[in-house]
């Protein structure tokens, strides 16, 4: 594994299932409105899983929860 997977798996433990989704997606590079449409709720639902996502993990933006992922090799 890539030097920090182990930990960057146990911080996305941390996510729900959702969370989870979203994060994976953000990963991705799909924008809000993308990540709504592909996984069936609105906008602001989606804006709210991500402020949760960068609360939750302690980082400031989206580039930073995609760089977690692929280190946890979820992508």
């Amino acid at each position: 594994p890539a030097p920090g997977a182990d930990d960057a798996r146990r911080r996305l433990a941390l996510l729900g299932a959702r969370e989870r989704e979203v994060a994976l997606a953000v990963a991705e590079g799909r924008t809000n409105a993308e990540i709504a449409a592909g996984l069936h709720m609105s906008v602001p639902t989606v804006k709210s899983h991500v402020s949760h996502i960068l609360t939750k993990l302690e980082l400031n933006n989206r580039v930073q929860v995609a760089l977690l992922v692929y280190r946890a090799g979820s992508v």
